[in-house]
């Protein structure tokens, strides 16, 4: 779990550095983040590559709790990344999620305290550029 919530705040904020360099170097194009909130997907599965033989007692918790409306399905989980990529209002370096934490319609939100600062922004897009072995430039 340390390891998939590391990922998550890195996805962050190369996508908040995206929003910036685009922003300095006037590329034309936005980037905004999203999450999807609580729903019944694979992640908690069983998974024997990841030592789960079975489907864990979250996982069976969560399906409950969508089936009574109180978590979200894999269907209103895609929702937010959906309007932080179409919303044409969108702006741009802000983060959508279900209107509550674990479901609900899409809305923005307050950035999470983990995405807020931006030091570590350069150093996780300049350790994507050597891992894939491009250096970005839109010019």
């Amino acid at each position: 779990m340390k390891a998939y919530t590391s990922s998550k705040i890195a996805v962050a904020l190369f996508a908040r550095e995206l929003d910036a360099r685009s922003r300095r170097e006037g590329w034309g194009i936005s980037s905004n983040i999203a999450h999807p909130g609580v729903s019944p997907t694979n992640l908690l599965d069983a998974q024997p590559g990841l030592g789960r033989s079975r489907e864990t007692g979250g996982r069976r918790v969560i399906r409950v709790l969508s089936r009574l409306g109180i978590t979200g399905t894999p269907q209103s989980a895609a929702l937010p990344a959906l309007v932080a990529a179409t919303d044409p209002t969108a702006r741009g370096d802000e983060f959508y999620g279900p209107r509550r934490t674990v479901g609900g319609g899409p809305a923005r939100q307050e950035l999470w305290a983990p995405f807020r600062p931006t030091d570590d922004g350069p150093r996780i897009w300049e350790a994507s550029e050597r891992l894939v072995g491009v250096r970005f430039s839109a010019r």
